[in-house]
């Protein structure tokens, strides 16, 4: 009679260590946690106590409990640190991490000063002058002062702006002095341009490299009325004028063989042949075309209305 209650009490001590087993086992077997990873912007480097685990979105598994400490890299952007405890409790902890665009200053000078400058398009200034807070990225830095050649600089993340110290890039823009130049466009094309008395080209028609001062510009067309302008260029001027030539009502045109003979209209020297006058009131004009060695030669000519009147006359050698 007493063989059957120590049985029962032996099972029930076997039962006891058999569940206590299955729950130290239990503990054992589950004593690992995971950490998901996720950031704004995508594809940031994870670094899990110093080591690179990946980039996310990143899910880290198989780590013991403990204490962990994240740091979620990417260029551009500051670096975010986590930290994140696992036990039994928290087996699994989701991790989201918005990093924020690191910022540089940009300090800009020029030589000479005063100068407008212009980051990505924007105006930030005259010089010397400090833009903040600009995101560590590409750029591109103008600086212009009138007269002078406009200065550019484009900065990067991959030069400037990883090499700077104290967080600040600073720009030197020494500034050099623009040359002047001409532009003459004519409707219609191919007119003479004459500058201060020199036949230079025809239009379409560009000068460089100008040197400051005062000029006397014509515009000459067979047919047109003359363009006749004067102008004060300064160092870095750039003059245009876009002329759209006036028909002239009268043209005269006097040739002669040989050339460069003498023209007398009414008796006023008017110049050498060849000879080309627009807007002569219509009428009647003397003539006379005197040159050294030829026979004096005198006529009359008609300048007529709404047409181009041509003369051309042989002068006869002394002998």
């Amino acid at each position: 009679m007493d063989k059957k209650p120590k049985g029962i009490g032996l099972f029930i001590l076997i039962s006891i260590f058999l569940i206590a087993g299955y729950f130290l086992l239990r503990t054992v077997l589950n004593s690992n946690g995971e950490i998901f990873v996720d950031s704004f912007p995508k594809e940031c480097e994870v670094y899990l106590n110093g080591s690179l685990k990946g980039t996310t979105p990143l899910t880290i598994t198989n780590l013991t409990f403990g204490d962990y400490e994240l740091k979620i890299i990417k260029d551009g952007y500051e670096d975010e640190v986590k930290r994140v405890t696992l036990d039994r409790n928290n087996q699994k902890k989701i991790v989201m991490a918005a990093l924020e665009h690191a910022t540089f200053t940009l300090q800009v000078n020029s030589s000479p000063a005063n100068a407008e400058v212009y980051v990505d398009g924007v105006n930030k200034g005259l010089t010397p002058v400090e833009v903040d807070d600009l995101i560590i990225a590409k750029h591109f830095i103008e600086v212009k002062l009138e007269n002078y050649a406009k200065w550019t600089k484009e900065i990067s993340e991959t030069d400037e702006i990883n090499s700077i110290t104290g967080n600040t890039v600073a720009l030197d823009a020494s500034l050099v002095p623009s040359t002047a130049s001409i532009t003459i466009n004519s409707i219609p094309d191919k007119a003479k341009v004459i500058i201060n008395g020199e036949e230079k080209g025809t239009t379409p028609f560009v000068i460089d490299n100008v040197e400051p001062g005062d000029y006397q510009i014509e515009v000459i067309k067979d047919g047109y009325t003359t363009y006749s302008e004067g102008i004060v260029i300064a160092k870095g001027d750039s003059v245009k004028r876009d002329l759209a030539l006036t028909k002239a009502e009268t043209f005269l045109m006097i040739d002669s063989d040989p050339e460069g003979a003498t023209v007398f209209i009414n008796g006023t020297n008017k110049g050498g042949t060849p000879y080309a006058e627009a807007n002569l009131s219509p009428g009647v004009y003397s003539l006379r075309l005197v040159k050294e060695g030829y026979l004096e030669y005198s006529t009359e000519i008609e300048v007529f209305k709404g047409k181009t009147s041509e003369y051309s006359f042989s002068l006869l050698k002394l002998s």
